[in-house]
């Protein structure tokens, strides 16, 4: 069963989802591999600093966060990679560093990577490190309510 707070809001949004348990793995690419798909439709959450507020970014399970392209995307050199130990408070219902995408849910700005294909599933991980949750673009996109966009 996911994290209590991820399982309530998608009850309670109605969300159209399929869980999928699987074997405990602890990288977004490890996931994708046990979930059978590509690390294009495996969305990873990374958490950086931005002007000294968390920020959570999701992007594809295959790729890595450019801080300085950030800079310029945030128009501000304060942007910063933060380790799990300084955020995993944040969380507090989920395993550490299995934490998904609803950063609303944790009172934290969310921007989403455009690179998603709306025709395809995205899958994600659940709060737990052997459940992600599966759905098709289309629902994922109004339950994640991004703040924003990157590239």
């Amino acid at each position: 069963m996911a994290a209590v707070t991820v399982q309530h809001y998608l009850d309670d949004s109605h969300a159209h989802y399929v869980s999928i348990t699987h074997t405990p793995v602890y990288t977004a690419q490890e996931n994708a591999e046990v979930t059978h798909v590509s690390g294009y439709q495996y969305a990873k959450v990374v958490i950086v600093k931005v002007k000294k507020v968390l920020t959570m970014l999701v992007v594809p399970a295959c790729e890595r966060v450019d801080v300085r392209y950030l800079q310029k995307i945030f128009s501000t050199p304060t942007v910063s990679l933060v380790a799990e130990k300084e955020f995993s408070q944040h969380f507090p219902d989920c395993e550490r560093g299995a934490i998904p995408p609803f950063g609303h849910l944790y009172q934290m700005p969310v921007y989403l990577s455009r690179v998603f294909h709306i025709d395809r599933a995205v899958i994600f991980n659940a709060g737990l490190y052997n459940e992600a949750i599966q759905m098709p673009y289309k629902y994922f996109i109004d339950l994640v309510k991004p703040d924003g966009y990157i590239d």
